[in-house]
């Protein structure tokens, strides 16, 4: 659905001038003539006690329509071309609501031109409609769930999400649990996510205040939104809302113009849809792999060993036991032995000393250590003969689980101190690839992400969620809208 159109018309260009400083500004024109709200950066008083204002602006300001209002504002002294942006949500002025729409720009476009124009036909008259460019789409499409409960559910898990491309959610929600994810003042894509019908109910509410006060648009949008087919269609409706920025359009090749992007979409009938899907692809392949909470620690294990199982192809000798001992061994000698003995278990400590005792160093020998170091056996030595006792070999064809164990540790790591700390730990590489590693095994990112928060959201099944199925967007009943002004524009 196109939810929401920022369109920037420029002043006509024989009505604009160059000034000395450099800004452009409109000839023959007093912003007091044109019925705008109008605001002043420098109001003093003069000699007389009269008061003086300068610098005058046009503040940002609402139009009635049939439904909600749109919002304009005229831009007339810039640094660039003056013009009028306007915006609002076309399936809003035109239905009512925005639960379900139509993709086209076209009627949609017309109805806030022509709204623009029956309500200040003065301000209308200087603008060059024909040169409008399209600044920001707003598409948007929804995933359904069974109720609201388990959507909440959902985007609770995405709040920990953030993929290579598009960085963790940050910024409080506007309505209940509502997501974004970027900035959204970043020059391709704003992204946020949210609960349909809790969007839905909060807008409803601010309409019905307002229609007790007697706003007859308000009366309108209430009488529509009250309808229980159409709040029942918004029940369980997760929704992705992309903005999609005129930077984007521009690298796709695709017409910013008003008009030539309505003709593009007539012969591209589903560009919106594409582009949405570009936009939220890593969103949506962080949910694929499985998602069930499991706790069995054997289970873990067995998903992990299944894929990270090595098996040697030639002889090897495993160094492991002599390297954990030369490092006993070196601590003991710099530290001494009472300080070494406090970095293990009891019994961790006593069986490292018993096996160098068993390579032929001494007790005496070990607790004298740290006295005289320049006494003691060279390092060289000392790992030679430790070397010798402890050296393993392993033949060709041995299974190894040592990677899949690395793997299990690293799982649990996140588990228990959480995703970002564990982050932290690791060079960027080596995160990425553990991570990675669990991915392979079957685990979703979002399951990742998630395993350190204690919730039953982590039962939630998201099999096949990421397919979104566009014939699913509209009741079987739609109609698609057409504007009030289509012909009276078409034919001007």
């Amino acid at each position: 659905m196109l939810d929401k159109i920022v369109m920037w018309i420029p002043v006509k260009t024989d009505l604009v001038e160059l000034t000395s400083d450099g800004r452009h500004c409109i000839i023959c024109f007093d912003l007091l003539d044109l019925n705008l709200k109008v605001g002043s950066y420098d109001v003093y008083k003069d000699e007389d006690g009269n008061v003086k204002t300068q610098i005058l602006h046009h503040v940002w300001s609402k139009i009635p329509t049939s439904h909600t209002a749109m919002s304009f504002k005229l831009f007339h002294d810039v640094p660039g071309h003056p013009y009028v942006e306007l915006k609002c949500s076309p399936a809003k002025i035109m239905q009512g609501h925005n639960v379900y729409g139509t993709d086209w720009i076209e009627e949609g476009a017309l109805e806030m031109l022509g709204f623009l124009a029956q309500s200040n036909p003065a301000l209308y008259d200087i603008l060059d409609v024909g040169m409008t460019e399209v600044k920001q789409l707003d598409a948007t499409y929804s995933f359904r769930f069974r109720d609201d409960r388990e959507a909440e559910k959902v985007l609770a898990l995405m709040r920990n999400v953030s993929t290579q491309h598009i960085r963790k959610s940050t910024k409080d929600a506007m309505f209940k649990n509502t997501l974004y994810f970027g900035s959204e003042r970043c020059k391709r894509f704003a992204r946020k996510v949210y609960v349909k019908s809790n969007e839905f109910h909060e807008q409803l509410q601010e309409q019905i205040k307002l229609a007790k006060a007697n706003d007859k648009c308000a009366q309108r949008v209430v009488k529509v939104m009250s309808d229980p087919e159409l709040q029942a269609f918004a029940r369980g409706l997760l929704r992705f809302e992309t903005g999609i920025k005129a930077y984007v359009m521009k690298e796709l090749d695709i017409p910013t113009n008003l008009f030539q992007l309505i003709r593009y979409q007539k012969s591209n009938p589903n560009f919106l849809q594409d582009i949405w899907l570009k936009a939220n692809r890593q969103l949506f392949q962080a949910f694929e792999g499985t998602n069930m909470k499991v706790s069995d620690h054997e289970t873990v294990f067995k998903n992990i060993l299944a894929v990270h199982q090595t098996v040697s192809t030639e002889k090897k000798i495993c160094t492991r036991k002599v390297d954990e001992l030369m490092e006993f061994y070196l601590l003991l000698e710099s530290i001494g032995h009472n300080e070494t003995k406090k970095k293990y278990t009891h019994k961790r400590f006593l069986n490292l000393a018993a096996d160098l005792i068993d390579a032929g160093f001494s007790g005496t020998y070990l607790q004298r250590l740290h006295e005289k170091p320049s006494q003691n056996f060279s390092r060289f030595d000392v790992y030679i003969q430790i070397f010798k006792a402890f050296r393993k070999e392993i033949p060709a064809g041995t299974v190894s689980d040592r990677k899949a164990r690395n793997i299990e540790r690293f799982y649990y790591d996140i588990e228990k101190f959480g995703f970002d700390e564990m982050r932290t730990k690791y060079s960027k590489a080596q995160f990425c690839k553990l991570v990675a590693a669990l991915e392979k095994c079957g685990y979703s990112k979002v399951y990742i992400q998630n395993l350190h928060v204690q919730s039953s959201n982590n039962v939630i099944p998201f099999i096949k969620m990421f397919e979104m199925k566009f014939e699913d967007q509209l009741p079987p009943n739609f109609i698609e809208p057409v504007s009030t002004f289509s012909y009276q524009l078409r034919t001007a």
